[in-house]
């Protein structure tokens, strides 16, 4: 047998392992859902992030959008404390507003983005 034949079983086998050991199986993203509600005595937007999972619940990220002729536009945001709650102080005029969370890896819990629904300020 010829050496580069030897070589080449060799080498295929290990590149083959190697390949399969660093394949992970992907984790599924655990669900999250955020609220959204209007103080109008206060002028704040405020809400809850809650999951079954409390790594998706702490220190998430919260922007809070208003609906325009032109698609949504970025009015606040703020982070979710330890308990999932969340308050963007904002002088809000008339329209259609909700919340969003994104998608984030937090530790190695795979969090899932949400979308509440909206909200009318008059």
């Amino acid at each position: 047998m010829r050496l580069v034949t030897k070589v080449g079983a060799v080498i295929a086998p290990l590149m083959l392992a190697l390949t399969m050991a660093g394949a992970v199986p992907a984790q599924a993203a655990v669900a999250s859902h955020v609220t959204i509600r209007w103080n109008a005595m206060h002028e704040d937007f405020h809400g809850v992030v809650t999951s079954g999972s409390h790594e998706c619940i702490a220190h998430r990220t919260v922007k809070v959008f208003k609906k325009t002729m032109t698609g949504a536009t970025l009015v606040g945001k703020t982070s979710s404390n330890n308990k999932g709650h969340w308050k963007v102080d904002l002088m809000a005029h008339s329209g259609t507003y909700f919340a969003k969370v994104p998608a984030q890896t937090i530790m190695a819990t795979h969090c899932a983005k949400a979308r509440s629904t909206t909200v009318d300020v008059m």
